[in-house]
């Protein structure tokens, strides 16, 4: 029998405070001119420390 691997994704916020990630990603997307639903994957991964692990 061989084991099977596992993907294990952690996902865990930052030690910024979140207020502080906001107003800038608010700020960025103003001075881009993009709408600010297109920056919130970017805005998702800058406030979580996201890991892969192969198990």
């Amino acid at each position: 029998m061989v084991p099977r691997r596992t993907l294990r994704i952690d996902l865990a916020p930052r030690e910024l405070p979140f207020w502080l990630l906001a107003a800038g990603g608010v700020v960025l997307t103003e001075q881009v001119g993009v709408d600010p639903i297109v920056a919130l994957p970017a805005a998702f991964l800058a406030a979580i420390q996201v890991r892969l692990r192969l198990v």
